[in-house]
């Protein structure tokens, strides 16, 4: 059974809290993503079944698989922050949309839109796209009439 978006979450946060104390305990990871500590327990025990954590001794522990779909999400997040930032959001919106972009793509699609976003750099190009892309956000520029901005 595949980790859910919610136990991808749960990596990624033992995974920072690790780099930043050297240890992990279910009451970090709560206070962290604000849940209580007995869902964390219940994610914990989810994830133990599926190898990405070990408990011991009240320390959690990511195993090389969890650690492994952690990076992946980290990096995930990562590049989709900082793209955002790069395009002007502000960047208390830009992690929390990265948060959620982060799980929307296989390994795959994103393989292909990192490469494509690193290739095509600042462009001539660009010009038009954030024309295009402003023209979107005006009421009635999205089809249905709808835009993004108020």
């Amino acid at each position: 059974m595949a980790v859910r978006e919610s136990g991808e979450d749960y990596l990624k946060a033992i995974l920072a809290i690790g780099r930043g104390r050297g240890f992990v305990r279910a009451v970090d990871v709560a206070g962290r993503l604000g849940v209580s500590k007995p869902s964390v327990s219940k994610a914990l025990v989810g994830l133990a079944r599926e190898g990405c954590v070990e408990v011991v001794a009240h320390e959690v522990r990511l195993t090389e698989r969890g650690r492994a779909m952690a990076e992946r999400m980290r990096e995930r997040h990562e590049f989709f922050r900082a793209l955002l930032v790069g395009c002007g959001v502000n960047a208390m919106v830009a992690d929390e949309e990265a948060c959620r972009l982060e799980h929307c793509l296989s390994d795959e699609s994103f393989r292909r839109l990192a490469r494509a976003v690193v290739q095509a750099g600042p462009s001539p190009d660009a010009a038009a796209a954030a024309r295009t892309a402003e023209a979107l956000c005006e009421p009635g520029g999205v089809p249905g009439g709808q835009g993004a901005r108020p």
